[in-house]
């Protein structure tokens, strides 16, 4: 663990053995609700500020837990700790049965998706009553917390492990994708992964994580309603989550205290407590336009820049020197075509976007791809890459065909691509990244920044200008060693020796790694200083195809520049 994951946890232990020893019955009973709302706040993050899912159905999944619980409390002579774990698996399986359709969905469909669920639920199952509350058989809590501060504790420290065991999987593969699905889909899924499996998973542990806050509830009421769980619950949380930051612990806990405190205050003044959503509402709005994760965020951030606390600048740029990455290349292949564009043809209605364009790559071959704006350029490596829903023609890798496979597959049988726009996730580190860019490669990370002069592993995404999280992302392409990377305006953003040394490095790197790179660029000098070749692409038709010189010297490519062939 970090230095300031061990201070906060000292801090949280501190302030939970306090108030469990000063505190009196009410306000005791008000702080264990406190914690056992950021359990359910803590579920909130997971699928939103990690997966960047609109998720209105928690408290449903908090409720599912409960009923379990209640239901084996009634049927069984279980101990409450052996109940918990059921608490958690029925709302994951029922996490991953509505999230197999549900995920397909972005935004507000899946916000109103969910939101039909929980009521859907609430109507159904909630509505008949808890099992247990006709017959007032109470869920009691463990003999060791039987007391209202045992009680306290034993949720503070449940709440304590669960951001633990969070926090551990944020730091994972599997939470690293979360944050890259929540950045962009097509990124994820040009680097080889399920999107939908990536949704899917935080759409199930979250739920998990809510149903281990249903049972705390219900152990601390000893028989609960459905009231409690009705959507209007799920979005109150949600908004309370979003305008504190429930990505984070910190708030998660003021997403539970203030969720409790603020009701109470209301009624102490004379106001309703209903008062209390529509403040959460208006905070959680202007969260969101304030910039992703809440209060917290917002609090991590003026941390990061106290002077004792700055974050690790970019390193001084050097020229690359050419080191031992390892390579699979043989120069004697470089005839042998690695992938063959055959006749494509994109058109959205009666426009066309390519008109069947062919085009043949050598392995290790560097091909550069140009045109004006609006050439056709950028919907071509949307084909190649899996992006478009159709095309005529066939593309073959490696003399596969692989026209209709999805994005994801074609990453994974060698064919990675780089976006105009940055996608790299801004909640990783520059590490972090490159070890989900990289699978399965043998490329030591440390090694890989140094070819193209970026920070330490250790380094925020977030800390880096525009120019290197580009350079990054190509980076990340070429450390996977595919077959072939599409480079999508690569030098966009970098000017003047960052420039010189990215090119530099990416003309060494290639060479060495034998991949064959298609690359698309505005900057023509780059384009002559790295390709072997260039194709030119005019209102979607190929117009010349050769070397750098008699490809710049063609008067049509002269034409479609300048609109003049003189």
């Amino acid at each position: 663990m970090r230095r300031g994951d061990l201070a906060a946890g000292a801090a949280y232990v501190g302030a939970a053995v306090t108030v469990s020893q000063l505190a009196g019955p009410f306000w005791l009973f008000l702080l264990t609700s406190a914690v056992i709302t950021a359990v359910v706040a803590v579920s909130v993050g997971v699928i939103y500020d990690n997966a960047g899912l609109l998720s209105l159905c928690q408290m449903t999944f908090a409720g599912l837990g409960a009923w379990t619980v209640g239901w084996l409390n009634l049927k069984t002579n279980l101990p409450f700790l052996a109940m918990l774990p059921f608490a958690a698996a029925v709302p994951f399986a029922a996490g991953v049965a509505i999230g197999i359709p549900a995920l397909r969905l972005r935004g507000q469909n899946l916000a109103v998706f969910t939101l039909v669920f929980s009521a859907a639920v609430a109507r159904v199952v909630f509505a008949d009553g808890f099992p247990g509350l006709i017959e007032g058989n109470r869920v009691h809590p463990p003999g060791f917390a039987d007391s209202d501060s045992g009680y306290f504790l034993f949720c503070a420290v449940t709440l304590g492990l669960i951001g633990i065991a969070v926090t551990a999987l944020r730091r994972t593969r599997t939470g690293r994708w979360w944050f890259s699905v929540r950045r962009s889909e097509r990124a994820t899924a040009a680097m080889g992964r399920s999107v939908v499996l990536t949704k899917l998973s935080a759409f199930a542990v979250s739920a998990a994580i809510a149903g281990v806050g249903g049972a705390l509830l219900l152990a601390l009421n000893g028989i609960v309603s459905g009231a409690s769980f009705q959507p209007i619950e799920s979005m109150t949380i949600l908004t309370s989550a979003l305008m504190f930051g429930a990505g984070h612990l910190e708030g998660a806990l003021l997403t539970g205290l203030f969720g409790q405190l603020i009701p109470n205050f209301l009624s102490d003044v004379g106001l309703p407590r209903d008062i209390s959503p529509m403040l959460f509402a208006v905070g959680g709005v202007i969260a969101l336009s304030r910039g992703e994760g809440g209060l917290s965020s917002a609090l991590r951030a003026a941390g990061r820049r106290l002077p004792s606390l700055r974050r690790t600048r970019r390193a001084e740029t050097v020229a690359p020197a050419l080191r031992s990455l390892p390579s699979g290349h043989d120069p004697a292949a470089k005839a042998r075509s690695v992938l063959d564009i055959q006749d494509v043809s994109v058109s959205y209605g009666a426009v066309k976007a390519l008109d069947g364009v062919s085009l043949s790559m050598p392995e290790g071959g560097f091909l550069g791809l140009i045109g004006p704006n609006g050439a056709g350029k950028s919907t071509l490596v949307d084909a190649l890459s899996g992006f478009l829903p159709s095309h005529e023609g066939r593309i073959l890798l490696g003399g596969e065909d692989i026209t209709v496979l999805p994005p994801r597959k074609r990453a994974l049988l060698g064919l990675r691509r780089t976006f105009q726009q940055g996608h790299t996730p801004l909640d990783l580190t520059v590490g972090g990244y490159l070890a989900l860019a990289s699978a399965g490669a043998d490329t030591p990370i440390a090694e890989a920044l140094d070819w193209f002069s970026l920070p330490p592993p250790p380094t925020p995404i977030a800390g880096l200008d525009v120019g290197s999280r580009r350079i990054l992302e190509v980076c990340g392409a070429l450390m996977s060693h595919p077959k072939v990377a599409l480079l999508d305006e690569p030098t966009a953003g970098l000017a003047g020796p960052d420039r010189d040394v990215f090119v530099e490095a990416l003309a060494a790197v290639t060479a060495h790694m034998g991949v064959a790179v298609l690359l698309i660029e505005h900057d023509i000098e780059a384009v002559v200083s790295l390709c072997h070749s260039i194709a030119v692409l005019d209102f979607g038709q190929l117009i010349a195809t050769g070397s750098p010189q008699d490809v710049l010297e063609d008067p049509r490519v002269v034409a479609a520049y300048l609109g003049s062939s003189t």
